[in-house]
């Protein structure tokens, strides 16, 4: 049975997480995220997020409730591992990695998930941390049942940052190694060029079909800007299962898009079934793809 990895981009919707010259540590995170899952995927991981878009889970605005809820997404899942994202501040430079005590089954992952993103801008000290309880004590390492690992990628607020940027693409195909080689997988080829989005294993076709109308019933309320964001999208999963295509109404505008994304990425967070979520993140996948147009 293939492993349940939990991906959880740090901070997201209220909280913008560490800021320096404009740049958001939810974006950096979020935009790894993504990337990460989709090779994971490819690989044969069975992958959940606690967020996909620029919002919190469960749309709470107080940390603490913020922290319960990604812990609660990953225990109820009953995932095999927890990896919170992360990039740091303080003035410091270097990468570092935070697991329960010294990482218990998973420490060699650790290991290797630390040795591949330093590649990019070193390590911070010691690169594998107590995060647990006789440690940082953080809620995501604590809290969860998984094996849990919180990695910071490097300073915001430092000279780290131009590297972070320059090499933004290249921390999920690290990660993922790092996954592929602890357990024993194929590696992906680390394409990820947000142009076409992989299919999550198989899309179910009544899962499609549901979100295609629920993306049809939103065009009855929103802007003409709005409509062809819901056309797009529908049209991404009707490609994806041969459906015919009746309309085309051409490339949505990027806000028109993002605001696609959340109300899609909240609907994720309530999907009764996988296979609900996995139509969901798809769409919105393809309106991430076409923003990047």
């Amino acid at each position: 049975m293939p492993k349940l990895i939990c991906i959880d981009p740090g901070h997201g919707g209220y909280d913008p997480g560490a800021v320096a010259q404009g740049v958001r540590e939810k974006d950096i995170t979020l935009k790894i995220g993504l990337q990460l899952r989709d090779l994971l995927r490819k690989a044969g991981f069975d992958v959940m997020m606690t967020r996909e878009s620029d919002v919190s889970p469960g749309g709470y605005k107080q940390v603490a409730a913020d922290l319960r809820e990604r812990c609660r997404i990953a225990n109820t899942k009953g995932a095999d591992v927890f990896l919170s994202l992360h990039v740091n501040a303080g003035g410091g430079r270097g990468a570092e990695l935070y697991v329960y005590d010294k990482g218990g089954p998973i420490a060699k992952l650790a290991k290797g998930v630390i040795t591949g993103v330093s590649t990019i801008c070193g390590t911070h000290g010691q690169a594998v941390r107590d995060g647990g309880p006789n440690g940082t004590g953080f809620a995501v390492i604590c809290s969860t049942e998984a094996d849990a690992m919180l990695l910071e990628i490097g300073f915001i607020d430092s000279d780290d940052l131009p590297k972070i940027q320059a090499n933004l693409d290249k921390f999920a195909p690290l990660i993922c190694r790092a996954f592929c080689e602890f357990y024993g997988v194929k590696e992906t080829d680390g394409h990820t060029d947000g142009q076409e989005p992989p299919v999550p294993q198989i899309l179910d076709r009544k899962a499609a079909n549901l979100v295609i109308a629920q993306l049809g019933a939103l065009t009855k309320t929103g802007t003409d800007d709005v409509l062809v964001a819901c056309n797009y999208a529908a049209n991404s999963l009707r490609r994806a299962l041969s459906l015919p295509i009746t309309e085309t109404k051409g490339v949505p505008t990027a806000s028109a898009a993002g605001n696609v994304i959340e109300v899609l990425g909240a609907l994720w967070k309530c999907a009764e079934s996988q296979d609900i979520q996995d139509a969901y993140h798809y769409a919105a996948d393809a309106l991430r793809g076409a923003q990047q147009n």
